[in-house]
């Protein structure tokens, strides 16, 4: 099983990548998962324990389906393909929950030191902040230059801190305009083969 984390801020074309992959795929074989919002009324150390909960019982899930996969029918054409995942935590906790650096950075860690990651892929879609601040449609979380370059710069970071070996940071924009999703989606097949 392959298993794709598709990273990145809003709008910054995550929805768009994972429909270019599925037709790649020919819609064969493919799960998508897709994290949101955690729930609201938690306190920020709540919410880190909730998120990672969760992240925990996910990577449990694919560990499983590929040990099954594996062991029952030697077939490894299942793709796995998650709309964000943990390492939006990382940047979200110490933005605006008020979490340091140094505790959400260790709970990443041990989590990522827990399971096979071999097969998985790590793709973190990035953009210049101005293109990434015209993009803003109200929703997201950070609604100024300043809160989006912070955000760009903390997926950076974790980006280069995952422990996922094959991994992968891709520019979205050419100046003011998306590049080509073709274009996109070559760099991210030429990741996974």
């Amino acid at each position: 099983m392959k298993h794709i984390i598709i990273e990145g801020g809003d709008s910054l074309g995550k929805n768009s990548l994972i429909e270019k992959l599925c037709e790649y795929y020919e819609y064969n074989n493919l799960i998508i998962r897709h994290f949101d919002k955690p729930p609201k009324g938690l306190s920020p150390k709540e919410t880190l324990d909730f998120q990672f909960q969760v992240f925990h019982k996910e990577f449990q899930f694919v560990d499983q389906s590929r040990e099954y996969l594996d062991d029952e029918y030697g077939y490894h054409e299942n793709i796995m393909i998650w709309n964000r995942a943990h390492l939006g935590e990382y940047v979200y906790s110490q933005m605006f929950r008020g979490i340091s650096r140094r505790d959400v950075g260790k709970r990443l860690k041990e989590l990522e030191e827990l399971f096979n990651l071999e097969d998985t892929y790590l793709v973190s879609l990035t953009a210049s902040p101005k293109f990434f601040l015209d993009q803003e449609d109200g929703d997201s979380f950070s609604q100024n230059l300043n809160e989006k370059s912070k955000e760009l710069q903390l997926f950076k970071e974790v980006h280069a801190l995952s422990l996922i070996p094959n991994k992968k940071l891709i520019k979205v924009n050419k100046g003011n305009y998306y590049k080509e999703k073709k274009e996109i989606l070559n760099e991210v097949i030429e990741l996974i083969k």
